[in-house]
C-alpha cells in the first residue's frame, strides 16, 4: 500500500486480527474500539493526529450508568487516558508493527478490565485506587450502589440508547442488562458477578 489511506487499513486489518477476534466490536468505521462489560465499555481509541498520519493510543473505562450521547475515559490507569504516544506512519512495514504492539497491549488491557465484572473485585480495585485518586470516589460510589433501581435502570437506559445506533450494530447484548423481562429489579444481578474473586 502507498495511498494516503493505507495507515487506516493497517490499524483495521491488525484490530479485526488482535481485538476482534477476542470479543471486542469497533464502533462503525471509526477507530474507537469497545468491550462491553455490561454496566462500562472498555474504552480503547487510536486516536488521529492533526498533523500527520498515524496514531495515539488512549485506553479506559466508560460507565454506561452517566446519560450522554458520547464515549469518554471516565477511568484510566494512565494519565489523560493516553496509554501510548503517537506513532507516525513512515512505511506500512514500520507501521504494521507498531500497531501489533499497540493493539495487543490494548487485548491485555481489556482482558484484565473484564475482572471488573465480577462487582466484589470492582470493589475492592476502586477502593485502592481511592486511596490514590479521590476524584475516583464517586465512580466507587456508583459500584456500590450497583444493585440498586435507579443505577440499574440508568445502566439498561443507556445500553438501549447505544443498541439503537446503526453505528453499534456490534455491540453484544447482555442477557442480564438487555434482555430482562422481570419487573422487578431487587435482587435480579446474577450471583456470579457477586461472586469473590480468586
Amino acid at each position: 500500500m502507498s495511498d494516503k489511506k493505507s495507515h487506516e487499513e493497517i490499524i483495521k486489518r491488525v484490530c479485526k486480527e488482535i481485538l476482534l477476534s477476542n470479543g471486542l466490536f469497533q464502533k462503525g468505521s471509526s477507530r474507537i474500539y469497545l468491550d462491553d462489560n455490561g454496566y462500562f465499555f472498555t474504552h480503547i481509541e487510536f486516536q488521529p493526529s492533526s498533523w500527520g498520519r498515524g496514531s495515539y493510543l488512549n485506553i479506559g473505562l466508560c460507565f454506561l450508568w452517566k446519560n450522554r450521547d458520547y464515549f469518554a475515559f471516565d477511568y484510566s490507569p494512565f494519565i489523560a487516558a493516553r496509554a501510548k504516544n503517537f506513532v507516525e506512519y513512515q512505511n506500512d512495514t514500520q507501521f504494521e508493527e507498531a500497531m501489533r504492539e499497540y493493539a495487543q497491549f490494548a487485548l491485555e488491557q481489556a482482558l484484565d478490565f473484564r475482572k471488573l465484572r465480577n462487582i466484589k473485585y470492582a470493589k475492592r480495585y476502586f477502593r485502592k485506587v481511592c486511596r490514590n485518586m479521590k476524584k475516583h470516589l464517586e465512580t466507587l460510589d456508583m459500584i456500590e450502589r450497583l444493585d440498586t433501581e435507579e443505577i440499574l435502570a440508568a445502566i439498561k437506559k443507556m445500553r438501549s440508547f447505544w443498541h439503537s445506533k446503526p453505528s453499534m450494530k456490534n455491540m453484544p447484548y447482555d442477557s442480564f442488562f438487555d434482555e430482562q423481562k422481570n419487573d422487578s429489579i431487587a435482587g435480579l444481578i446474577p450471583d456470579s458477578i457477586w461472586a469473590s474473586q480468586g
